[in-house]
């Protein structure tokens, strides 16, 4: 779902004007038809709702979620997608990084803060040995995306500070947590001047327990310019991941690493 770009720009620069404008016209309805001005309500909080989960709406801050078709290999055959891992780095990391490195594929880990200061030794693994990194908030907690966008913002520099005096790499991309993007993380995404990047694939890996089921469901979407979201801590993704990387090659598309400059809406 792509919301009308000038729909978006106005929305941005008013939306507490929207928010008005929907509650004068449900008082103007409760008078003449209260059913009509329960539903003209209940529509416009389930649109911000399903625009605040779903980050291909762009309605509340600008998501890059495709690979560029020279996104880093455009001499690849098959074309380019990235594989990228929330929420590392986790017990699960070690394990992933040898399955990568025994493919010889290089993947975007998305860093939580906290974790990382948990774990230097391992977020220190991940760059070097080539792959990327961004941005994922120090806490991730489920709250954070409920608070104010100073206190959001003052997490996302937290999580890169850390990153950075651990590894002396400043991320470049930040990805909400949950993939949350609701007013408080739009301006606070704006104001850190660190891209959001979401994804366009994603696996449910989480959720899904079998490996059959997840990896017919991550092969059967797959396609280039795709931006895979997996986890390095569910006991599941090892499991699939050396099948996945291998369809990955069968298809003749290449893992390349996110960037800015890698991405497109």
């Amino acid at each position: 779902m792509q919301i009308n770009i000038t729909v978006i720009s106005w929305f941005r620069r008013h939306t507490l004007a929207a928010h008005l404008l929907v509650i004068a016209l449900a008082v103007l309805l409760y008078s003449l038809w209260p059913v009509a001005a329960f539903l003209v309500v209940s529509l416009y909080v389930v649109v911000l709702g399903v625009a605040s989960m779903n980050m291909a709406t762009n309605l509340f801050v600008d998501t890059l979620r495709h690979v560029h078709p020279d996104g880093g290999a455009s001499s690849a055959p098959g074309g380019q997608i990235a594989i990228s891992f929330d929420d590392s780095p986790t017990a699960g990391t070690a394990q992933v990084l040898a399955i990568l490195k025994a493919h010889d594929v290089k993947a975007t880990f998305f860093i939580v803060g906290a974790h990382a200061a948990a774990r230097p030794d391992l977020l220190r693994q991940i760059v070097q040995e080539g792959h990327a990194i961004g941005n994922h908030s120090y806490s991730h907690a489920h709250t954070l995306p409920f608070r104010r966008p100073a206190t959001i913002l003052a997490d996302i520099q937290r999580c890169s500070e850390t990153i950075t005096d651990i590894t002396g790499v400043t991320p470049r991309m930040y990805r909400p947590p949950f993939g949350v993007v609701n007013p408080g993380i739009g301006q606070a995404v704006r104001t850190s001047g660190l891209p959001c990047v979401g994804w366009s694939l994603r696996s449910f890996d989480t959720a899904i327990a079998s490996p059959t089921r997840l990896l017919s469901r991550i092969t059967s979407r797959l396609e280039p310019g795709a931006v895979v979201l997996l986890h390095d801590y569910p006991a599941v993704t090892p499991q699939v991941l050396p099948d996945l990387l291998q369809e990955i090659k069968r298809r003749n598309l290449t893992c390349v690493l996110l960037s800015p400059e890698a991405l497109q809406p």
